[in-house]
């Protein structure tokens, strides 16, 4: 169960070495006893077709972990029929138009950024890459941009991802009595006096808002979520409690934050690993007409190709939330029990030779030949529980990736320059090694 906490990667090969398909195991305190990972995408596929059918459901109860970060009223842990009424409410604003509309200040805020280098500084990816994506979902959040609310948002989600993320964080997640409160020094008494300060910051900006609303009315708020959020109804006519909106605004805080940080180090590490990709990327980037046009931008193939293989190797989340087994079934050949805990391996899917040969080597090049099924490629998850956010997600990453590589050079410092094993920092895997990059020099 330690391995499968600490070193998750070496516990899912090790789990899949003689067993391609599926593997029935005991990996989590949190979860009933009968657990059951899948790699085979012809299981996965049927097993997303079935989900929230009569066979297979996906409660919000077996995502309990998450609730002490994000509050027991987030959608990732409704039940199915609230969690389908809360994901309709919450999908206009990570979609069509209003998607287009955080383009322009992605594009902005990554223009921006790094501004204060010289030309050989060294500079650390996660630091930089935490920053940038902070600002953009306190902004596309909030509509904030500066100020005293701005910076103690800031500096409270960083203390207490910091803390989370930590050679602690693990298992603070998974042994409660670690997260106990015994002092103000001690990881317990960090986490709730920054949670407890998080908590204050937003329901003020609820309250502010809510008060915005009655003395302007709805049509005349901004467009940032948090205005939508306000402005969103059910079919009967009910909005969001403060509780809820809560709950929502941090876990798109959260979500939205670190695991797009996390991938963009990757993305630099692996393209200034990789000297073709990155001749190749710049050449594409170069080629473009307009680089002051987000969707053409977030167009271009190769970039896309760029953003897929990293999420490939590391994919945000490890696993698919899990389903539960409601009665006795048979998915691609595998009989499953009623009471099954079942989980798509995404580490594993995207490991299988036989899907992406060569895995464990960096090549967007498989993304330009070939296109993968949602049961294939799994960044995101699946089902009715795939993450609300993806969309918005690829786009951030891409501009941001675009528009930094569009006015630096940078190299890998020598230390950063070699194989960097994944570590688990909380619920996601970052660099076991610092990546550290130089500015080369500043392009016209």
């Amino acid at each position: 169960m330690l391995e499968a906490i600490l070193r998750p990667i070496a516990y899912y090969r090790r789990c899949f070495f003689r067993n391609s398909g599926v593997v029935r195991v005991r990996m989590s305190p949190t979860l009933p006893p009968q657990q059951v990972l899948i790699s085979d995408p012809s299981v996965i596929k049927e097993l997303i077709n079935e989900d929230g059918g009569r066979h297979i459901t996906a409660p919000g109860q077996l995502n309990g972990l998450l609730s002490q970060v994000l509050g027991k009223h987030s959608i990732i842990l409704l039940a199915p029929a609230t969690h389908r009424q809360r994901r309709k409410l919450l999908t206009p604003p990570f979609h069509g138009e209003r998607l287009k509309a955080y383009g322009q200040l992605i594009s902005s805020l990554a223009d921006q950024s790094l501004i204060d280098l010289n030309v050989g500084d060294v500079f650390d990816a996660r630091e930089q890459m935490q920053g940038i994506t902070m600002r953009v979902i306190l902004t596309a959040v909030f509509g904030l941009h500066e100020g005293d609310a701005f910076r103690q948002l800031e500096r409270s989600l960083a203390s207490s991802i910091s803390i989370r993320s930590g050679p602690l964080g693990s298992l603070l997640l998974f042994f409660p009595f670690l997260r106990r409160d015994l002092g103000r020094w001690s990881p317990g008494g960090r986490i709730k006096a920054a949670d407890a300060a998080i908590r204050r910051l937003l329901l003020e900006q609820i309250a502010s808002r809510r008060r915005a609303v009655e003395r302007c009315g709805e049509e005349n708020m901004s467009a940032d979520i948090l205005s939508l959020l306000l402005s969103c109804k059910d079919d009967e006519g009910q909005g969001l409690s403060d509780d809820e909106l809560h709950d929502e605004l941090l876990t798109l805080l959260f979500a939205g934050h670190e695991t797009t940080a996390t991938a963009l180090t990757w993305a630099f590490y692996w393209i200034h690993r990789n000297p073709l990709v990155l001749e190749r990327l710049m050449n594409e980037l170069n080629g473009l007409l307009d680089h002051s046009d987000p969707e053409a931008i977030a167009r271009l193939p190769y970039l896309s190709a760029v953003v897929n293989e990293v999420l490939r190797i590391h994919p945000v989340a490890m696993l698919t939330f899990p389903r539960r087994i409601e009665s006795a079934i048979t998915l691609g050949g595998y009989a499953f029990r009623s009471g099954d805990v079942v989980m798509a391996c995404i580490q594993a899917v995207h490991e299988r030779p036989d899907l992406y040969p060569k895995p464990l080597q960096f090549n967007p090049e498989r993304f330009m030949n070939q296109t993968y099924g949602l049961h294939e490629f799994l960044a995101f998850g699946g089902g009715s529980r795939r993450c609300i956010g993806a969309a918005l997600a690829l786009y951030e990453m891409k501009l941001i990736l675009a528009k930094i590589l569009l006015n630096n050079q940078f190299e890998l410092t020598p230390k950063s320059n070699r194989w960097n094993k994944p570590r688990r920092r909380g619920f996601t895997l970052g660099p076991s090694i610092p990546v550290k990059l130089k500015m080369v020099s500043l392009r016209p």
